[in-house]
């Protein structure tokens, strides 16, 4: 059987992160390695999951944690963890037999999921370039002289990059990112949000702005949007992002 990542493993990526206080980049590239560990997992003759769910997510997590320069103690994120497998329990004190059980195993798995992902904890994600091409294009559309300070940036600026963010959060949440360069996703990300937006491209036409921005094709962009659109509903980000806080 196919080992696919479900929803409620997503979730307690997400909850793990918010737990912890990791940034979006750390949750990103945490859920982009669970997402090649299941990669892996299906690879395998025959397929056999190496750890049990919860284990393998704060795996990826920790490893996440170290890659991006976010540290977190090992005993924080076993911690979260345990309690989100375990609501009604408190957490596990410092000495305790389990908690030093639970480090070991963490320890000794590390290693056996480094080497299941390759060595590959490499992740580029498509967020970083959003605000490039972003600021880019706002520095273009007022012929050369850059926006204004962050907090008055405008307003238009603001919709369609905070849209273009959500689609790729939920891209990293479908194990898109690995399919096109990051620069590539990031560009699709941004058109799908300015098309929502009725904003025009500050190009002569589709085929320049990828070229400028994206440094690609307009078929690759093309393609990498229609990737995402297959797999995310663009409609329910539109109607949260628009619903009153």
């Amino acid at each position: 059987m196919e080992r696919t990542v479900s929803t409620e493993e997503l979730e307690c990526l997400k909850q793990a992160s918010l737990m912890l206080l990791l940034p979006t980049s750390t949750w990103a590239t945490g859920t982009v390695l669970f997402h090649r560990y299941c990669k892996f997992v299906n690879q395998s003759k025959p397929p056999k999951d190496l750890f049990n769910s919860r284990m393998a997510i704060m795996l990826c997590l920790y490893l996440a944690t170290k890659v991006t320069e976010e540290p977190r103690k090992q005993r924080d994120i076993i911690n979260v963890g345990y309690h989100l497998e375990n609501p009604q329990n408190d957490f596990l004190p410092i000495g305790s037999q389990l908690l030093n059980s639970l480090r070991e195993t963490m320890t000794q798995c590390e290693l056996i999921l480094m080497r299941a992902l390759g060595f590959n904890m490499n992740v580029e994600l498509p967020h970083t370039w959003i605000a490039s091409i972003i600021y880019g294009m706002a520095w273009w559309e007022k012929n050369g002289n850059p926006p204004d300070d962050t907090e008055d940036v405008d307003k238009r600026i603001k919709r369609v990059a905070a849209l273009a963010w959500e689609v790729a959060n939920e891209a990293v949440r479908c194990g898109l990112v690995d399919c096109y360069p990051a620069r590539s996703m990031a560009a699709a990300c941004i058109a799908i949000s300015m098309d929502a937006h009725g904003e025009p491209f500050p190009a002569k036409n589709f085929d320049e702005w990828t070229d400028i921005w994206a440094k690609s094709s307009a078929s690759r962009i093309s393609q990498a949007r229609r990737l995402i659109e297959d797999s995310v509903s663009i409609s329910s980000i539109i109607d949260k992002s628009n619903r009153p806080c």
